[in-house]
């Protein structure tokens, strides 16, 4: 059935789109097109209207002058309101004083649905509206182009990152996000009711893409969501986001695991910066891609670089948020970059899982890396060896029998591996400088929201 006819209203021609609004150019002037989409700002000067027509690629402006077009035309452009749907058919004309060089001139506009009061305005700049009223109404408020900009550029990184990891033997895999004991430990766990038994919410693929190295399948990754119960309210914290994780077997050192993402994250940068040209110019963020290879520094290195600044942080101590934000400050004036690997973590800042160093005692194989003063990655070689393991488990306060479906496969065989997650949202953030982690959300979930 047309979808016209089953909205009640006459269909243009066969009702078919024929170009997005970014196809209207004088290139293809004198050709006839249909464009769907939104009424974006409609301009009446009386005997002519300007109608700005936004679609899912873009806008365009349609011109319609009452002398050049039929009554029936003029008359429906005059009922037309914000974020009203249309199609419209028409001819490409050349428009100098247009930015795309081409407007066009309607023969046919169709309604094909109306739009009550806007409870948020999507132009852009026109009305200054707090984050928690645009988050309430969050699907008008990705209507906006900048906002609705920045998860296209966000599916780039995503798919650009997914892209580099396939390329060098990655398999995807999915794995569950109803577990029955915590994978990092600590109380950060949403407990939910699984039949008769107590189940939690997984903080993290990791005992499971392990469990598939040890499967077999050499190199993982996943890009699902994970959950942590944490009753924060801060502009880099949500209860639910996107971990994208990677895990590899046959490595040397954990070093393999950084230099696989530093080159995974430039490939990306260089792809979304070509891709997604246009929403970073829509943004106005100039995508730096960083220089290979990251900068390494050691933990304690950091923490006599904070302490040199006036902080009173001990070895063992964990850099927080502050601390993040003045590394952020201290890197690129010390080192010429933004992207940072922090290395060698005390054993008690690191999971049990984690391999300790075997050259610096008392700490870890493991990293951070730090973007533009925000930790955006984790990861670690990881323990290989079974009786290491449950020692560090031990160690760690948990017992190990409740972590049997984990250790006992250990015993068989384990290749040394390491991985790390990557978190998409701080990713997005920091690579555009977003204040709040929310706004990289598409439906953000924390402390006071569930819905939309």
């Amino acid at each position: 059935m047309d979808f016209y006819s089953d909205a009640g209203v006459e269909p243009i021609g066969e009702g078919i789109r024929t170009h997005f609004s970014s196809e209207i150019t004088a290139e293809i002037a004198g050709t006839d097109v249909i464009i769907m989409g939104w009424v974006h700002i409609l301009r009446d000067k009386g005997k002519i209207k300007f109608l700005v027509l936004r679609d899912e690629q873009g806008q365009c402006q349609v011109t319609i002058p009452q002398a050049k077009v039929s009554e029936e035309v003029f008359e429906v452009s005059g009922q037309l309101k914000p974020e009203y749907a249309v199609a419209v058919k028409g001819k490409v004309v050349a428009a100098k004083q247009v930015a795309s060089g081409a407007e066009i001139i309607p023969t046919q506009i169709r309604i094909i649905n109306t739009a009550q009061r806007l409870p948020i305005d999507v132009v852009e700049g026109k009305v200054d509206i707090d984050l928690d009223t645009r988050l309430n109404h969050r699907v008008l408020d990705l209507r906006k182009p900048s906002i609705n900009a920045i998860f296209r550029i966000q599916h780039s990184l995503v798919r650009f990152a997914r892209e580099y990891l396939e390329s060098n033997g990655f398999v995807e895999i999915h794995t569950p996000k109803i577990v029955a004991e915590a994978t990092e430990g600590g109380a950060n766990l949403f407990e939910i009711k699984y039949f008769d038994k107590k189940a939690y919410l997984a903080q993290s693929p990791q005992f499971y893409k392990q469990l598939m190295i040890l499967a077999g399948f050499g190199r993982v990754f996943e890009i699902a969501p994970v959950f942590r119960a944490e009753k924060h309210n801060t502009r880099r914290h949500v209860n639910e986001y996107t971990s994208f994780d990677y895990e590899m077997a046959w490595i040397s050192s954990v070093d393999d695991v950084m230099k696989m993402e530093e080159q995974m994250l430039v490939h990306a940068f260089q792809k979304t910066s070509e891709v997604a040209a246009n929403e970073l110019e829509v943004l106005g963020v100039e995508l730096i891609v960083p220089k290979l290879p990251f900068k390494r520094i050691k933990y304690d290195k950091a923490i006599d670089l904070l302490n040199s600044e006036g902080k009173e942080l001990a070895i063992t101590d964990d850099i927080d948020p502050e601390a993040e934000r003045l590394l952020g400050t201290i890197f690129p004036e010390k080192f010429g970059t933004d992207m940072v690997f922090l290395t060698h973590y005390p054993l008690e800042l690191r999971p049990a899982y984690t391999m300790p160093s075997m050259t610096d005692e008392g700490m870890t194989e493991s990293f951070d890396l730090t973007y533009k003063g925000m930790e955006i990655t984790t990861g670690s070689q990881r323990i290989h060896l079974y009786d290491l393991l449950v020692e560090r488990f031990k160690a760690k306060g948990f017992n190990p029998n409740h972590f049997a479906f984990y250790l006992d496969p250990f015993k068989y065989g384990a290749p040394p591996h390491g991985g790390l997650g990557l978190g998409v949202e701080r990713l997005t953030m920091q690579l555009l400088g977003i204040e709040n982690v929310r706004e990289a959300t598409l439906l953000p979930r924390d402390r006071d929201r569930i819905t939309p």
